[in-house]
Formats: structure tokens, sequence, C-alpha cells
């Protein structure tokens, strides 16, 4: 029998751990997840009852015969129609994602109204991250292209929270919770400054907090949060 632990992942190790606790209560329904990578939680949310397709743009490393998988490329149109499904997963799918804002209309278009989508992706937002633009100039290391399952398989969109909060807006989807996947205790030593820009937001008033999203930007969560941020959102319309 295969263990949820036992796949080989690209993402964050306690990302899917995390998201299946959160699911655990959920009633039951039909689930997309893209990109399913090797499979481990399309796995585990089978295991947990939930009707799972599975989709990526290679399908060739996908370990779950028992799980049904087809091609799909998140700057494409997705081969599902209309509301679809309960709810869609793009874990650490968005920073691989030319156009996010065509991946997250397609993710909308395939879910139910009040549907809800789940995405994880890398802190950008971070005080650690904040500071690495400030000194390095980029938000990550510059990767080279490489090809790999047909696809660059590197971080090619690095979007901070406010903008990914704008893409999932204009693609009907409404924030409804904020989380990381673990305390990232090697930048509490950065927690002053966190402080300095937690009281930029007060000073700047309910204007600037409404026109930039400060509130939620220079959240506690989102500014001492760690390497990825797992963030759920509703269909609205």
């Amino acid at each position: 029998m295969i263990h949820g632990r036992e796949f080989q992942i690209a993402s964050l190790n306690e990302i899917h751990f995390k998201i299946v606790e959160m699911m655990r209560n959920k009633p039951k329904g039909k689930v997309l997840d893209l990109p399913a990578g090797t499979g481990r939680l399309s796995w585990m949310l089978h295991n947990e009852g939930f009707g799972v397709m599975a989709a990526d743009i290679g399908i060739d490393l996908f370990r779950n015969p028992e799980i049904p998988i087809v091609k799909a490329d998140m700057d494409g149109r997705f081969p599902f129609d209309d509301g679809s499904f309960d709810y869609a997963f793009c874990i650490d799918g968005p920073e691989h994602a030319e156009n996010m804002y065509h991946s997250f209309r397609e993710f909308s278009r395939v879910l139910k109204k009040g549907g809800l989508f789940t995405l994880s992706y890398p802190n950008y937002s971070n005080i650690e991250s904040r500071m690495r633009n400030i000194f390095y100039g980029v938000l990550e290391p510059v990767e080279p292209y490489v090809e790999k399952r047909g696809k660059n398989n590197g971080h090619i969109n690095r979007p901070v929270y406010a903008l990914l909060k704008m893409a999932l807006q204009y693609a009907g989807l409404e924030i409804e919770t904020i989380t990381s996947e673990k305390i990232k205790y090697n930048q509490l030593f950065l927690a002053p400054i966190a402080l300095v820009i937690s009281i930029f937001t007060l000073i700047k008033g309910k204007r600037g907090r409404k026109k930039y999203w400060l509130d939620e930007s220079n959240s506690w969560k989102i500014l001492m949060g760690g390497n990825g941020l797992i963030i759920t959102a509703k269909k609205i319309r």
C-alpha cells in the first residue's frame, strides 16, 4: 500500500497534509487537482472519500492508476465543462503559470458557484522575501530555462499577495482563508521590521489600507508567514 509520505513531490512537504486536514470535515464532492504531479494530494483526497480528477501538463509521472488523469495546461483551456467541480486545487502551481489571470479564470469556470478553490504558492510577501527584494532586487534567484515534461519547470511568475488577490477577484473568486505551511523560525529576528510595517499600516489610514489591501498584505500571518501560503477562495459569480 502506498502511503502519503512515499510520493516524490516538488511542493513543500507539509502543504498536502495541512490541506487534507482543512478538507476533512468538508462535504464530499468532485475535486480537480491541477497540477497533480505524482499524485500525492489526489491520492490523499481520494482516500478521504472525494471524487478526484487529476490533471497535469505531463502525466507520465502520475502514480495512481485508480484515479483518472488528463493532460491540461494552466495556460490553456482546461478540458472540462463549466461548473464540473465542487473543489479545485492548484498546489504550488501559480508560480509556474505564464498568465495567472487566465489560469484563475479557468479554475473559476470549471467550479460550481459556491465551490472552493485552494491554492498554494511561495510566500513572496513575507518579511524575508521583502528584505531579499530590497538587497537583491528580485524575490528569488533567477532560474534558467529548463525544458521538462514539455514546459519550463522554473518559477516564471512571482506574484506578491496583493497581485494574486487581484487576479482571484477578476476571476470571481473571493478569498476566505489564508494560512502558511508552518512557522518560519529563521526569520523571527526580522520581527522588529515587520512591526514597523504594521505601524505604517495603521498610520496609512483607511484609504491606504483599502487601496493597497494593507490590512491583508501586511498582516502578521503573511509578513511572518512561512515559505508557502495556502489560500482558499469561494466562487461568487
